[in-house]
């Protein structure tokens, strides 16, 4: 059912700090997939989140102001009262997640040997852009983590760790290298904005770069030489079956980045990078039942379309068929992905 419930606010609070266990991430990703008010309401935990972030212990704390502010970002639906009630909801969490922000900064500045990292995760269907210690900017992805520590200080580099897909505009500094590290490559860089493209279980990795100049090493590896250097508007694919990487210069990276803009972009790509797209953004399953569909080259920009609505255009357009299974719940109460099936339309 749409809207907030105690479940649902329970939940909401528990995803600001990163608590929340597989079960309830399940429980709250079908949630938000519901409908767009929770996907909206989802939105306004995550910024008061990230603004309770720039307050420190013995500052005035003006929870109506932010909420305010906040408002002002995000365009909700409804009455009035409708948002004093989402007020009042995320008003806690503000709260609290100012003590817990103190107490990561108090850690941090105590002088010893000790850094405090921290997890930002993205609901599927969802994007959030934040700041990290030196000033670079991060968008995250849908269904993506960032690891991060709190202070760059006392260290030799940079190294933040990346599950899914993110953008950097990252700060110079040429005495400390930037560097993203995947679980394969680590992109290394000085000061520059590229797009890191690095799902579990994706069979490539993307490394696009849209100024400046990054390397890209193997990762856990004591060998610092560069396997590759990229040059603006080149992309670097990695096979992780064939662990070979290969160069495509670009006219345009927009299907690499358009998505920081809330769009799915397709331009000549093929049937499995279409799959890989949609399954990230919808967090869905998607099975292939014809081998023909691999012949098949889609180009198309979607702008907060249901799942529903691109299959529909996608089957318009190409000589496909699909249809939607539903999720189920098993013995334990866990909700599985909906799946999707796709196979050549009939002649």
């Amino acid at each position: 059912m749409s809207g907030t419930n105690k479940n649902s606010e329970y939940l909401l609070s528990k995803s600001v700090f990163g608590a929340l266990s597989d079960e309830e991430k399940l429980q709250l990703e079908k949630w938000i997939a519901e409908s767009e008010e929770n996907a909206r309401e989802y939105e306004a935990y995550q910024q008061l989140w990230k603004k309770s972030e720039d307050l420190v212990v013995g500052d005035a704390i003006d929870v109506e102001a932010s909420l305010l502010k906040t408002k002002e970002r995000i365009s909700f639906s409804g009455s009035k009262k409708r948002w004093l009630i989402i007020a009042r909801q995320v008003a806690a969490v503000l709260l609290v997640s100012i003590a817990i922000s103190s107490l990561y900064t108090y850690v941090a500045s105590t002088g010893k040997e000790h850094v405090v990292y921290q997890d930002i995760s993205t609901a599927y269907g969802t994007q959030t852009q934040f700041e990290l210690a030196d000033g670079s900017k991060v968008w995250l992805n849908s269904g993506s983590r960032l690891h991060y520590p709190n202070s760059f200080d006392n260290m030799d580099e940079r190294r933040i760790e990346l599950v899914g897909e993110a953008f950097f505009e990252v700060t110079k500094n040429a005495a400390k290298p930037f560097i993203v590290q995947t679980s394969a490559l680590d992109v290394k860089v000085l000061g520059t904005a590229f797009n890191v493209s690095a799902y579990e279980n994706a069979p490539e990795l993307t490394v696009a770069l849209k100024e400046g100049k990054v390397s890209l090493l193997k990762a856990n590896s004591d060998d610092e030489n560069a396997l590759v250097s990229l040059s603006p508007n080149e992309v670097a694919i990695y096979n992780n079956e064939k662990d070979n990487i290969v160069i495509q210069k670009e006219k345009s990276l927009n299907k690499y980045n358009a998505w920081k803009e809330g769009k799915i972009v397709f331009f000549e790509d093929g049937i499995e990078t279409v799959v890989q797209k949609l399954e990230n953004w919808y967090n869905v399953d998607i099975e292939l039942a014809d081998d023909d569909l691999n012949e098949l080259i889609f180009t198309g920009t979607f702008i907060n379309e249901s799942i529903d609505q691109v299959l529909s255009y996608l089957s318009i357009s190409s000589p496909i068929e699909y249809s939607i299974l539903p999720a189920s719940k098993d013995s334990n109460g866990i909700y599985s992905k909906r799946k999707i099936i796709l196979k050549g339309a009939q002649q």
